[in-house]
Parts: C-alpha cells; sequence; structure tokens
C-alpha cells in the first residue's frame, strides 16, 4: 500500500528529529576534544608537585576503575615544589593516566618513583603486567606523541592525549618522554626544573 506524500514527510521528520539528539551530542564531542583546548593565560605558582601525585588514584578512579589498573606510588617524604599551573599539571597526569589505562591489560599497575635529582623534579611512569613481558606505554607515549606521526583514525583520541601531555610539560620547561626507567625496563620520564621561591618566572600566555 502506498503512502501520501503528507505521510511520507511525517516519517522523513520524524527520522531527523530522532537523529538529531546524537548529531549534536557527536558535534559537542569533538567540541570538546582536547585538540581543541585553549589554556587561559595565567601566573606560575609554587606548587608541590608530590601532592598533586597523591592526588592522582582519587583524581582518576572512575578511569582506573573502567580500565581495571591501579596506580603504585613511590613519593619522597618532602615537597617537590616546582613554578606550575596546578589544573595545567592535573591536565597532564590525567592524560598520562589515560595512556596507562589504554595501554595495559586489565589487572596492570601503572607505577610512579617521584625524587628529586639535582635541580630538578623527577617523576617515572612505568606500566607493569603480568600479561605482558614488555613494557607498553613508553612505545606506545613515542608513537602517538612524535610530531609528525601519521595517526590511525582510530588512535586520534589517545593521541591527542600524548600530544598535549607532552606539550604541557614543554610549557612549563620540564620534558616528557620515553627512556630507561629507575623501575626496570623502558618507561616515560618527567623532568621539572624545582622552583627558586627567590625567582619566580614572569606570567605567561595560553597554549596554542
Amino acid at each position: 500500500m502506498a503512502l501520501s506524500p503528507a505521510v511520507g514527510v511525517a516519517l522523513s521528520l520524524s527520522c531527523l528529529f530522532a537523529a538529531l539528539p546524537r548529531v549534536i551530542a557527536r558535534r559537542e564531542a569533538r567540541a570538546a576534544s582536547p585538540a581543541d583546548v585553549r589554556f587561559e593565560p595565567v601566573e606560575r605558582r609554587c606548587i608541590d608537585l608530590r601532592q598533586l601525585l597523591e592526588e592522582m588514584p582519587r583524581a582518576s578512579g572512575a578511569v582506573l576503575r573502567a580500565a581495571g589498573i591501579e596506580i603504585d606510588q613511590r613519593l619522597p617524604d618532602g615537597a617537590l615544589c616546582v613554578w606550575a599551573d596546578a589544573e595545567e599539571l592535573r591536565r597532564m597526569l590525567a592524560h598520562i593516566v589515560r595512556l596507562a589505562c589504554d595501554a595495559m591489560p586489565r589487572g596492570g599497575v601503572l607505577r610512579i618513583l617521584a625524587r628529586s635529582e639535582g635541580a630538578q623534579a623527577a617523576v617515572s611512569f612505568m606500566d607493569s603486567s603480568l600479561a605482558s613481558e614488555q613494557p607498553r606505554l613508553a612505545p606506545m607515549f613515542d608513537r602517538l606523541s612524535a610530531a609528525r606521526q601519521k595517526a590511525d583514525p582510530a588512535d586520534s583520541e589517545i593521541r591527542e592525549c600524548a600530544v598535549l601531555s607532552r606539550r604541557i610539560a614543554d610549557r612549563h620547561g620540564g620534558r616528557l618522554y620515553a627512556a630507561p626507567s629507575l623501575l626496570g625496563g623502558l618507561g616515560i620520564t618527567l623532568r621539572m626544573p624545582l622552583a627558586n621561591v627567590d625567582a619566580a618566572p614572569a606570567p605567561w600566555g595560553a597554549l596554542s
């Protein structure tokens, strides 16, 4: 039985309105992509990196539980003071957790070792899993954070985590890179200058 033109139009409009929320959701997700994030100009403050590391299991708890990953931290007794924007560093640490959860199978452990080395704060991140003999986090970070590395479209979201985490470290005068770890094997190392409270840095601009 053929449908009248009026019924056909009504059905088409019904399908359009039903699909509209999904289209809007996809556009909002793209708008919220880490690649599109712009950080407002701020002044660096003297913050304790050790405290931000202590917050990681709680701050990223939902992501860790969903992936079945735990965090094992070895932190110094004293503070690791650096000149930085605390929110940007929290964002960087959240990106590292996201990378670790993607790299490791369920039951894995993200091991973290923080210490001071001379005039630098140093933090090692190392993945550990009974299901994998070789570290996965550092090779994945190196591959995805390479500036001109062409990534698979399926890796675009996780690549943004790698690129932005390295960019935030660079912006703070630090480095985030793959290197042999004191924890054994190949890991990711973060290095930042320790704060000199007598020489506060000048204000700096937005991340581009």
